[in-house]
């Protein structure tokens, strides 16, 4: 059985990894690519867990209706020290 503490630790290793292999993630791209439902949450943890790096860069796009919309473009380093579960 997998313990809720698990997937919250293998959700926020996607998160790492995937801006590993990109350089930054926005909550869109956490909950389209990697399956993600609270990606915001997770983000929250790992920024107050100490462990990582995580700053952010607020961008704007226009959205397919024409209006613009503003949000989160986040750079989460490696861990400074192993993270614990």
């Amino acid at each position: 059985m997998v313990q809720m503490s698990d997937t919250k630790f293998n959700q926020r290793r996607k998160i790492l990894q995937y801006c590993e292999e990109h350089g930054s993630i926005t909550i869109r791209e956490a909950f389209e690519k990697l399956f993600i439902n609270s990606p915001s949450k997770r983000i929250s943890e790992m920024r107050l867990s100490g462990y990582y790096d995580v700053d952010f860069v607020v961008e704007k796009r226009t959205n397919a209706a024409g209006k613009e919309v503003r949000y989160k473009r986040y750079y989460i380093s490696e861990p400074v020290r192993g993270e614990a579960r």
